[in-house]
């Protein structure tokens, strides 16, 4: 006996066809839709520094899209040292210092004035480092001083930017981030009345300066892609390590 074999409709099956294919275009259609709904809403409704795809500005708080914007936007020079000029941010240019075979900076300027100057002043960082540095310094550090301190940080000590290492000066590893001066250890803080914030001094400090130092080490990991601070370990005891090209760690 011949296998029983279900009788085919070409028609039927052609039309059903059609029906899915159309309903393929019709399913995309809706989600571009949506998606354009989506976007229109979030241009309408959520702030400037919360949309990875608005660009970055200095004058913006910080955001949920701030770090990620600072890294693409440092990544161009050019595009970089255009949203410090359209931030009030001034500075100048500088030579490319080479110690040794590995470390250059190929991209170096010094901040000079838009912001709480940098104590030692003449620090070269990469582009994307000063960018990133004079946000968190205008957006986190600012206004948590008057909250806290109830006045402006004038001066912001350092114990510099640029140091051909590698991590914790070993002879052996990867090289550190100072190493391209895409990093600044943050040692103090100076006031406006004369006195000053020291990291090494005041972390453990129950009070004001206690908690200033440590609501702008939160607030830079919003900013930098590292923080590392007193809590990390003993090595940072001293300082808070701020840098844009490591690997993501807020401690």
């Amino acid at each position: 006996m011949a296998a029983y074999r279900v009788p085919r409709h070409p028609k039927v099956e052609a039309h059903a066809r059609r029906q899915t294919r159309i309903a393929r275009i019709v399913g995309l259609v809706l989600i571009w839709v949506l998606l354009g709904t989506l976007v229109l809403v979030a241009e309408r409704v959520i702030p400037t520094q919360h949309l990875p795809w608005k660009a970055l500005s200095v004058i913006d708080p910080v955001g949920a899209a701030t770090m990620a914007k600072a890294a693409r936007t440092g990544a161009n020079p050019a595009a970089c040292r255009a949203v410090l000029r359209q931030g009030g941010l001034f500075y100048a240019n500088a030579p490319a210092p080479v110690a040794g075979d590995s470390c250059a900076i190929p991209d170096g300027l010094k901040l000079t004035s838009g912001m709480a100057p940098l104590m030692p002043a003449d620090t070269v960082m990469t582009c994307k480092q000063a960018l990133a540095v004079s946000i968190w310094e205008r957006q986190v550090v600012q206004p948590v001083a008057f909250e806290t301190l109830g006045q402006a940080v004038v001066g912001v000590e350092h114990f510099g930017a640029f140091a051909c290492r590698r991590i914790y000066g070993r002879e052996e590893g990867p090289l550190s981030q100072h190493a391209s001066a895409n990093a600044l250890d943050v040692s103090g803080f100076r006031l406006a009345d004369g006195s000053e914030i020291s990291v090494e001094r005041d972390w453990a400090d129950p009070g004001p300066k206690g908690q200033f130092l440590r609501r702008i080490r939160d607030g830079g990991c919003r900013v930098f892609v590292t923080v590392l601070s007193p809590d990390y370990n003993a090595e940072h005891a001293n300082h808070f390590h701020l840098d844009m090209g490591g690997w993501p760690l807020c401690a």
